[in-house]
Parts: structure tokens; C-alpha cells; sequence
């Protein structure tokens, strides 16, 4: 612990201990880093709406606000706090129950250092097999639940219907399959954007192309892709409706492709360089549940026998999303409700 974390940390136990015995009821909160974050909550939210939503500043209390959640700005001072981020300090009240969970599918790149998911009570991993490989770490509160995120997916939450008028609202052509491009974050050569970012709209005469990338991919990147004409540039931030109109996945290394996945659907991912924190069990992954390419050049031949034979990779991704994600029932949202209300005492 630091100076400012002292200076913090000493007020914040005697505020504490104040709400605590002029509170009536048990407060649990999630705290909220952005709109990405309430994105992997809102199942959970959905089946338990008493949770408080408490935003990290003013900025995002406002973003939240122009989707329609009502959130009040850190700091709180609950009984439980729940979050998607590795930012337990921001509750240093030791009696204060903390709740870690995963931002992103599985763990796409090695878990950071175990220290940081020990600051929590309890961390809920996407599977048994995730949390095996946690515990060898050194992470040792890990629990399997699934990922809630998804949840929508499986549990018809999101309708065909609802899937209907998005196609009408993107003008998709429904003699075109529709594609989807994805890119992580282009900073320390996790990304393969630079691939093909200058060349996308070429695709777009026979295919209906869409493209989400990470929120901290360079804005000029971002922008680029935005004033294309040919392309469905997608800003909304909840992407599972996009995922399940398209046909196929052209990636990297991003956690989306888990996400993607779980839908048992044709993936394409470009080879990036050996990176710090990617896997041996990640890049065999990737070997074995998509189409590997290096170059823009060979994207379309792979689109061709991705669409061509979507069986193929199909029982290596269903062996793939048992071990990231035990079930895919839609409903590890109840089974993180299960956690909360076990580590309150209501089980």
C-alpha cells in the first residue's frame, strides 16, 4: 500500500463504520468502470435489480445515464461490492465483502499477477478448468460460474424477432453472408488490425461486413473505420446480437473469439507474434477451432471454406467451450446470484 492509499484508506474504514450503523437494510454494489463493465453485470442485474450501480466518477455516471441506468458515483460504503476490475483497494474496509468477476470470456491472455485476484473473497471464473488453471497460479478464491455476459444468448432473452430488425436496421442483404471483423487493442502487438484495416472494403461486393474492435484501439483506427462506406462500423457496446447474425469471425487474440465461439459458428484469426501473457493453451486454441492466416491475401480463400464447410473446427469448438465455459444453459447469471447470496448468508 502506497501514501495516497493510506491517505485513503484510513478515512474511507471511519466513513465506513459510520454508514454501518445508520444503515438499515445490507447494501450490495457493483461497481462500475464504464458501460463494458455493466454489460458483463446486466444478466445478473436483471434477476437481483436491488444491487446498486455505483459509477467511478461523473463521466461515467453519465454514460450509464444515456443508456437508462440509474447509478450513484463512487465512493459508497456497502456491505458487498462486486465488480469487473481489478480494483479492490477502492474498498479498503476489510469487513466489506468484495466480488471479483471477468471482464472478458476465459482468459484470453495470462491472468495478471495472483495477488491481484486474492484481494477479493471470492473470484468467479468462466469454468472448473479456468479455475484449475487459477489455483496453479497461486489464485486461490477462485469459482466456476460460467460467463453471465452470455447468458442472453442461450436463455432466448434475445429474440428472433429482435435479430429480424436489426438485420432491417444494419440494410443487410440477405443474398450476402455477413461477416464480422474484431481487433483488440493495438498497443504491445496484441492486435492484427494493421492486416487489414486498409483493405476491408474490398469485401464488402460479396460479403455484408461488419467490425467491432476494442475500446482502447487508436482513435485514428477507429475513425477510419467509422467514415467507411461499405462497412457496418458498430459503436453499440452490447455485441451479442451482432455475433449471432454473423455467419463468420475474422480475428486476433481477443476474447470476443471466445464469445463467438460459444455460438459453435466458422472463425478466421490472423497469427500475430509471440506476445507476453498469450498462451501456449491460447495459441493452440486458436489452431484448432479456426482457419489460420498470416496475410490479408489469404483471407478470402478462408472465407470461401469457412462458408463452404462450416462444420469444420465445429467438434474441437465444442470441446473448446466446455473447458471455457462448463455449460452453456444461460444461466450462470443464477449461478453468481447463487455466490452472492451464499458469501451474504441467505443460503
Amino acid at each position: 500500500m502506497n501514501i495516497s492509499q493510506y491517505l485513503i484508506s484510513y478515512p474511507y474504514k471511519l466513513i465506513w463504520r459510520v454508514h454501518k450503523l445508520i444503515r438499515k437494510s445490507y447494501q450490495v454494489d457493483f461497481y462500475c468502470g464504464g458501460y463494458t463493465d455493466y454489460i458483463c453485470f446486466k444478466s445478473i442485474h436483471r434477476l437481483k435489480p436491488e444491487i446498486r450501480i455505483v459509477a467511478r466518477n461523473r463521466k461515467t455516471q453519465n454514460e450509464l445515464a444515456s443508456y437508462g441506468i440509474k447509478s450513484v458515483a463512487y465512493p459508497t460504503f456497502p456491505d458487498m461490492v462486486i465488480m469487473a476490475r481489478h480494483l479492490a483497494r477502492k474498498y479498503p474496509e476489510s469487513r466489506i465483502i468484495k466480488i471479483g468477476m471477468r471482464h472478458g470470456a476465459y482468459h484470453f491472455k495470462d491472468f495478471v499477477a495472483s495477488h491481484k485476484y486474492n484481494a477479493f473473497d471470492n473470484f468467479m471464473l468462466t469454468s472448473t478448468h479456468e479455475v484449475s488453471l487459477a489455483t496453479e497460479k497461486g489464485i486461490t478464491n477462485g469459482l466456476a460460474i460460467g460467463f453471465p455476459k452470455i447468458d442472453p444468448m442461450f436463455n432466448g432473452e434475445i429474440t428472433t424477432k429482435e435479430l429480424a430488425q436489426l438485420k432491417d436496421k444494419l440494410r443487410l442483404d440477405p443474398a450476402k453472408k455477413t461477416i464480422l471483423f474484431t481487433a483488440t487493442w493495438d498497443r504491445n502487438g496484441y492486435s492484427a488490425v494493421d492486416k487489414w484495416i486498409d483493405r476491408i472494403e474490398e469485401l464488402s461486393t460479396d460479403y455484408n461486413v461488419l467490425v467491432t474492435v476494442h475500446q482502447w484501439l487508436s482513435p485514428q483506427k477507429k475513425e477510419l473505420l467509422a467514415n467507411y462506406q461499405h462497412i457496418r462500423y458498430i459503436k453499440d457496446k452490447d455485441i451479442l446480437p451482432y455475433l449471432m447474425i454473423s455467419d463468420v469471425m475474422i480475428a486476433d487474440i481477443s476474447s470476443i473469439i471466445a464469445e463467438f465461439c460459444s455460438l459453435n459458428k466458422p472463425i478466421i484469426t490472423f497469427r500475430i507474434a509471440e506476445i507476453k501473457r498469450f498462451t501456449n493453451e491460447i495459441s493452440t486454441m486458436l489452431d484448432e477451432i479456426s482457419y489460420r492466416i498470416d496475410t490479408f491475401d489469404e483471407l478470402r480463400d478462408a472465407l470461401l471454406r469457412a462458408i463452404e464447410h462450416p462444420e469444420q473446427h465445429a467438434e474441437k469448438r465444442m470441446y473448446y467451450n466446455r473447458i471455457m465455459f462448463d455449460e452453456l444453459d444461460g444461466k450462470a447469471s443464477q449461478q453468481a446470484i447463487k455466490v452472492i447470496d451464499e458469501l451474504r448468508g441467505e443460503l
